[in-house]
């Protein structure tokens, strides 16, 4: 996490002394926050789920898509149930999924930056989305496009189980609430550039509304449903649907502590931990073969990696 003691950050708080407020109130709640993560880890990692695993023909990920909103939003045919992901976050859900295996049954396309962390030799191949389809204006993957580059990497590797990682719906917010939010504020991560402010921090001092942020982070649910519907109809087999991990959305853990944004901050909750699970079923299963792996190009610097994770909020 960035410091949160920048000169930036204290010429806000002084022209806006509520950050000051929030800033003691989100101190006093961090030891009752860490208590309840532990909690939490205590009554989930047992229960996880292992998505390698399970039986599937495509994994479906979306990214921070939580049960709640999924469950109401979602007009996907299929049996729908909770489950516990391994990790409150990306990474935490890569490494312990995927890292120290030998996934050569599979292809990963994903339009989430860390899966350039994931050892040479894991997956048959890793197809790196925020290198080749990245939107420089918005700041992030685009789910049409990952779409398309699932649905050929199908028809390149028929004889491959499938994971799609789509970047929706974590923020950057795609939709009308959220070009709406960036013809208003001057928010760092889009258009590219580093000046502004994220979107945590917008709503923490009040530029935008929680009913704003939650109506984006809605609208970019829908957003990725409709183009994960598309690609449920493109590729045969049978198909989950699921999320790396949750989100929060200003909820207080306790109801005297500071709200809560994003998945960040260092510490578990169930809404965090808890993810739909939706299995399509198909008649038609995909006869999978293991191969020798094929070595994937990520023509990026590790700079502009970094400022690709910067777009998308990983490191506020």
């Amino acid at each position: 996490m960035k410091n949160h003691y920048t000169l930036e950050n204290l010429r806000r708080a002084l022209n806006n002394p509520g950050l000051i407020a929030r800033e003691i109130l989100r101190l006093v709640s961090w030891p009752i926050h860490r208590a309840y993560g532990r909690y939490t880890n205590s009554q989930y990692d047992d229960v996880s789920i292992d998505v390698m695993d399970e039986d599937w023909d495509n994994l479906i990920l979306l990214d921070a898509a939580r049960y709640d909103y999924f469950e109401e939003l979602s007009d996907l045919n299929g049996e729908l149930q909770k489950a516990v992901s391994r990790g409150k976050k990306s990474w935490e859900f890569i490494e312990e999924n995927f890292v120290g295996r030998e996934l050569q049954d599979t292809v990963y396309v994903t339009a989430n930056p860390f899966s350039t962390d994931i050892p040479e030799g894991t997956f048959f191949d890793i197809e790196h989305l925020h290198a080749s389809r990245w939107d420089d204006r918005i700041g992030t993957v685009q789910p049409d496009e990952v779409v398309e580059a699932a649905i050929e990497a199908h028809e390149r590797y028929p004889d491959k189980r499938l994971i799609v990682h789509f970047m929706q719906p974590h923020r950057p917010y795609v939709g009308e609430t959220a070009d709406k939010l960036r013809e208003r504020l001057d928010l760092q991560g889009y258009g590219n550039h580093d000046e502004g402010i994220q979107i945590w921090g917008a709503v923490k001092q009040g530029d935008v509304s929680i009913e704003e942020i939650r109506q984006a982070y809605t609208e970019s649910t829908e957003i990725a449903l409709q183009n994960i519907e598309e690609l449920l109809e493109a590729v045969p087999g049978k198909s989950v649907v699921t999320s790396d991990h949750g989100e929060m959305l200003g909820e207080r853990v306790f109801p005297f502590t500071s709200r809560v944004w994003g998945h960040m901050e260092g510490f578990d909750t169930p809404t965090l931990r808890e993810v739909p699970w939706l299995v399509v079923d198909s008649p038609h299963r995909r006869k999978v073969t293991s191969s020798e792996p094929i070595e994937s190009e990520v023509p990026l610097r590790d700079s502009e990696i970094a400022e690709r994770l910067d777009a998308l909020g990983y490191s506020d």
